[in-house]
């Protein structure tokens, strides 16, 4: 359950949901950011009533756990030999596409748990001991996620 959330990172389309009686409300991201809504919001976006299910696995559920995101990689590869490095950045545009991977690289977008993983995962292959260490990390939560929404 959310004590304290500061509104102003709620992405503008995010979609609340209102059904504080779902057995999963007091962990759900939309439910726990619905209550942080100020006065001054005429309106917002919420998640179709008919789509949720208070008993079940609902489409919707968002887990409120903050994740750890890190941004930046000036020197990831700092202590690699130039060819394996080289090599790295390669499979790394691939994983994560060419814009994409620069948009990390120039800290405009955050490596996400699973894109850390990836990355430890990568410099394991490659021999590389020790956790990757990014430019700076910083806790917010998984505001992109969204269910299938053509259901």
């Amino acid at each position: 359950m959310l004590d304290k959330l500061d509104y102003s990172l709620v992405p503008y389309d995010f979609a609340f949901c209102f059904d504080g009686k779902c057995r999963r409300a007091s962990t759900c991201l939309r439910y726990q950011a619905s209550r942080y809504i100020p006065k001054e919001s005429w309106a917002v976006r919420v998640v179709n009533p008919e789509r949720v299910v208070p008993d079940g696995d609902c489409c919707g559920f968002m887990d409120d756990s903050p994740l750890r995101n890190a941004y930046g990689m000036d020197h990831l590869l700092d202590n690699i030999p130039y060819r394996e490095a080289k090599e790295i950045r390669r499979e790394m545009r691939e994983y994560f596409g060419t814009t994409h991977f620069y948009r990390l690289k120039r800290k405009e977008r955050c490596f996400t748990p699973e894109g850390q993983q990836y990355v430890h995962d990568l410099l394991r292959r490659y021999g590389v001991e020790g956790e990757p260490v990014f430019d700076r990390y910083e806790e917010n939560f998984g505001w992109e996620c969204n269910p299938d929404t053509t259901a």
